[in-house]
């Protein structure tokens, strides 16, 4: 199953998690990790090339695991727009593979 979190705080998403592969099919078939895969690159370019925010990002291929992070100020603000987009598509998407695919949201402190 892959485990996407986003975490948020004070009403903005700060980050997004995935983590395992979605176990829908073999290697090179599976749709749901074609999709999850899919959506995060196009996120991923959206940030750092076209909108040219610095955002922080994690690849461990060994453990499917890819994070990325949205700097403080500006690019906080301008990122919002991409990773809501990207968790109303993995939502929209768990809604239909829920047994290969979690979607949670994690809340932070304030006052961390």
């Amino acid at each position: 199953m892959t485990k996407v979190t986003f975490s948020s705080q004070g009403g903005k998403l700060l980050s997004v998690d995935i983590l395992g592969h979605a176990g829908y099919a073999e290697e090179g078939e599976d749709i749901v990790c074609a999709a999850v895969s899919s959506a995060v690159m196009l996120t991923h370019v959206l940030l750092l090339d076209v909108q040219g925010i610095p955002i922080d990002t994690l690849v461990e291929d060994d453990g499917a695991h890819i994070r990325i992070t949205l700097p403080q100020g500006g690019g906080l603000l301008r990122g919002q727009d991409a990773l809501k987009a990207l968790k109303l598509h993995f939502t929209e998407l768990e809604q239909n593979y829920s047994d290969f695919l979690n979607v949670m949201e994690v809340y932070a402190n304030a006052e961390d």
